[in-house]
């Protein structure tokens, strides 16, 4: 019943998402179990820093038409689930994969579904409340411009969007008599028929985004684990080598002439599982 997300969600933002279905080469000496078919879906969330509900909500939609396709033969597939989520690992799109559920009150992903519009994605909007862009000195009148800063540990920064625009934005619309709704944010929970997911990465990435204002993890590789409902699933067994500040900071940033993207590729081994 909230109009501007269902304006952005809905009507604005494209919903991506790739999703393949793979038959596991099956050898006759292979010991291992293997189910007949897995679930492989890539998908790439909602940019924008105010916008964390948005993509929660992206998240549940890709999750549902998971369990759709994966529950369509007679013994549910197991799936994998990789991309740019755009949601730092505190985020709540990250929680509801990881925990399965979010309450309003145990993550600040709603913080801003009162006060966003889509019009805060205009480039005079970004620049002038610090998202994107920035000075070469305190208080300089020039055009913002992008320059090398000191590496920060991201996950030390999940409260990195400043209240006080948000602050200042609601008084704003306020002034202008525009109407703000008020609507409390709901619970979201997977559905019991999707499976428990694991992280690929048996650590968190120090970043795979490093630009030159932000840096922070925002890919992901998940996994379905076997349990009583799900006869097949996957045992996470390690993540490749990442990339480290001191890698990065030799180019200022990424991308550069030795590192193609702006994101780091997340590479993961996974054992199969059979419950039982």
């Amino acid at each position: 019943n909230h109009d501007e997300v269902r304006k952005v969600f809905k009507e604005s933002v494209g919903q991506i998402c790739q999703i393949v279905r793979l038959s596991p080469k099956q050898t006759p000496q292979s010991c291992t179990p293997k189910p007949e078919n897995i679930v492989v879906a890539n998908t790439h969330l909602f940019y924008h820093p105010m916008a964390d509900h948005i993509r929660i909500l992206q998240a549940y939609a890709v999750c549902h038409k998971l369990d759709e396709i994966r529950r369509e033969g007679q013994c549910p597939d197991p799936v994998l689930i990789c991309g740019d989520f755009n949601s730092g690992p505190l985020s709540g799109a990250v929680r509801l994969l990881t925990n399965r559920s979010v309450l309003p009150s145990e993550n600040d992903c709603w913080k801003h579904l009162n006060v966003y519009r889509w019009e805060c994605g205009d480039s005079d909007y970004m620049i002038d409340h610090g998202y994107i862009g920035n000075y070469s000195s305190p208080g300089e009148e020039t055009e913002p411009c992008y320059i090398d800063e000191e590496f920060a540990n991201a996950h030390s920064d999940e409260a990195s969007i400043d209240d006080s625009s948000v602050s200042n934005e609601s008084a704003k619309n306020e002034s202008s008599n525009e109407t703000i709704d008020t609507i409390s944010p709901p619970a979201i929970e997977l559905p019991s028929s999707f499976p428990i997911l694991a992280s690929g990465c048996l650590k968190v990435p120090q970043f795979t985004n490093y630009a030159v204002d932000f840096v922070e993890t925002l890919d992901y590789v998940f996994a379905s684990k076997p349990s009583e409902r799900e006869p097949f699933g996957f045992q996470p067994k390690g993540e490749a080598p990442m990339l480290t500040e001191d890698m990065v900071k030799k180019y200022v940033a990424m991308p550069n002439e030795a590192m193609p993207s702006d994101h780091v590729a997340v590479v993961c081994d996974f054992e199969w599982m059979k419950n039982g």
